[in-house]
């Protein structure tokens, strides 16, 4: 095992299980895994200490369980409410919010940092993005 953190093949390896099996076993595939198979996965994901790749995921899947907020001034009660009610709905779904604030308005130069913050976020595969600034 490296000094990283574990990847999936060292898992698969772990267990004696091919890769695919492996994946399937920890990811939630619609192909379903041997139990015995599942359990020996599980077990060294856990003594590896193995958390999975959630970036390879969003690409692989497309999507991800990720809302991105992108608001203004995260100081101005404004943009806090509106932060507080997307955590509220997002957990009610399941969903984790990533939150980035463009600062107070300054004109053009915010609107680039907005499209800037967009095009980093697009990367992250969010399942979606609320805008709320300039």
């Amino acid at each position: 095992m490296s000094e990283n953190a574990p990847t999936l093949s060292e898992v698969a390896a772990h267990a004696g299980v091919s890769l695919a099996t492996a994946s399937r076993a920890l990811n939630g595939s619609a192909r379903k895994v041997n139990p015995e198979l599942q359990e020996r996965v599980l077990a060294s994901a856990q003594a590896l200490g193995y958390s999975p790749n959630v970036q390879a995921q969003a690409v692989a899947r497309g999507t991800s369980n990720v809302v991105a907020l992108v608001v203004g001034d995260i100081a101005d009660p404004y943009f806090s409410s509106i932060a507080s009610g997307v955590v509220r709905v997002a957990d009610e779904r399941g969903l984790v919010v990533t939150i980035t604030a463009t600062g107070p308005y300054a004109g053009e130069a915010t609107v680039a940092r907005e499209r800037a913050a967009l095009a980093a976020l697009r990367g992250q595969r969010p399942r979606a993005v609320v805008l709320a600034g300039s």
